[in-house]
């Protein structure tokens, strides 16, 4: 995982505002030295790592936003763009205040922050522009994030403390986080309003209740990405889910052959799937075969026939499979298409080798999300059913728009898919419609 580093050297000028004017700083901000607030000062006419700005305001958004920040995940972007609520609590451009700050958007996963960071764009004459950019997510321990995030909201409530300003909005915010992060019972509590979309304190009780019931059945990590998935598109997110996982269902067992560990340390989610998907097709014994739907259902313990007659259940965000005692387990597809249901068991698959077992088996999820869980799954099912080296070879260097359909074909899986392997596996120019963002963003 990349480690994110926050630098300020204090450089406090006269404002009418005390907070902002004791606050002032030149900012820096890193990943593994990569430095995200790099930029183009068109008055002084110079490039520089830090931007010189308050840090007041930039602390009070993080403080404000703490429990969204490290628990409420990236909603279903595919049709639309996050809501403006999300939005101001996770881009740092909300810190505002009068103060350019660099297009930085923060998303919660399980036990990491996914960072995604775009240059300045567009011909708007701002006094400052950024310079750097990400091409794609990069994942920081949360533990790491939080560290960061407490040691400059400290710094700056430190600091208004020796210039005399003692009972700041900002020290009295982070008092309430600092009592609620000691509380295990509060803790909870905050915790899973920010999954639910709710700031601190404005969730209702009923809601709480209903989502520890829920978390305590399906875990955590399920009960996040569930959340995220219907977070868009209706008001009563815990009755969906509870819907959803309480549909009919196929009944199925997964093969002892999935139960094996798999390279991640380090690595991104994309890599570690790429790296499953290989082992276990070394495993069932075909390393680059087109493989049978008949392969997909043993795999999962499922009956194929029952698989293809199965009507998914209207409206569904999401695919799910829960335990059902010794080892069995039921799945509720979403798909109808012959194409995407095969993708979605090759999902399921990889999310049930991923998703640690503690003695039963796990609860998945198959969602819309950019979570790490979600890229992992949709990386493994591309690559455990169309192995990049496989699809090379069979176009034989040819890429063009009929060849790429004649692959489709042959190996059982979307276009989209044979694109996807190609533009990032770098045989194909890689397109990036919101300059590596997750979704788009003003410019």
């Amino acid at each position: 995982m990349t480690e994110l580093h926050i630098t300020h050297d204090w450089n406090s000028y006269d404002d009418s505002l005390t907070e902002c004017g004791e606050t002032t700083a030149r900012l820096g901000i890193f990943l593994d030295g990569y430095c995200l607030t790099k930029n183009h000062d068109l008055f002084s006419k110079t490039i520089r790592d830090q931007i010189h700005v308050s840090l007041y305001p930039l602390a009070m958004w993080l403080a404000s936003s703490w429990w969204r920040l490290h628990y409420e995940v990236l909603p279903d972007t595919v049709r639309k763009s996050p809501p403006h609520d999300w939005r101001m609590s996770h881009e740092m451009a909300a810190a505002n205040m009068g103060f350019l700050w660099p297009q930085i958007v923060f998303s919660p996963d399980a036990d990491s922050i996914q960072v995604w960071a775009q240059a300045s764009q567009g011909q708007r004459e701002d006094a400052v522009r950024f310079l750097n950019g990400l091409d794609y997510a990069s994942i920081i321990p949360k533990d790491q994030f939080t560290r960061e995030m407490t040691s400059l909201i400290s710094s700056v409530v430190a600091r208004l403390h020796e210039v005399g300003c003692k009972d700041s909005d900002l020290a009295i915010i982070w008092g309430f986080i600092s009592e609620d992060l000691n509380n295990p019972v509060e803790h909870k509590k905050r915790r899973l309003e920010a999954v639910l979309g709710f700031d601190p304190e404005s969730c209702p009780e009923y809601l709480i209740a209903q989502a520890i019931d829920l978390e305590a059945r399906i875990g955590a990590d399920s009960f996040s990405e569930l959340s995220g998935a219907y977070a868009q598109d209706t008001d009563d997110r815990i009755g969906a889910i509870q819907c959803l996982i309480q549909a009919e269902g196929l009944k199925g067992a997964p093969s002892e052959v999935l139960d094996f560990n798999f390279e991640s340390a380090t690595k991104q989610p994309w890599e570690s799937a790429v790296s499953a998907a290989r082992k276990l097709r070394q495993t069932i014994g075909d390393v680059s075969g087109p493989v049978k739907d008949s392969v997909l259902s043993d795999l999962l313990g499922l009956s194929l026939t029952k698989f293809k007659e199965w009507i998914p259940v209207n409206a569904a965000k999401a695919a799910v499979a829960g335990p059902e005692g010794k080892g069995a387990m039921k799945f509720v597809p979403r798909r109808r298409h012959p194409i995407a249901q095969r993708f979605d068991l090759a999902r399921f698959i990889g999310d049930y080798i991923r998703t640690p077992k503690n003695g039963q088996a796990p609860w998945l999820v198959s969602a819309d999300l950019s979570s790490a869980r979600q890229k992992f799954q949709r990386a493994f099912a591309a690559e455990f059913l169309c192995p990049i080296n496989s699809l090379v070879e069979f176009l034989s260097g040819d890429f063009s728009e009929a060849a790429l359909s004649d692959a489709s074909d042959h190996f059982s899986v979307s276009e989209r898919t044979v694109d996807s392997l190609l533009m990032n596996n770098g045989y194909l120019p890689r397109y990036a419609a919101n300059y590596g963002m997750p979704y788009r963003v003003a410019l």
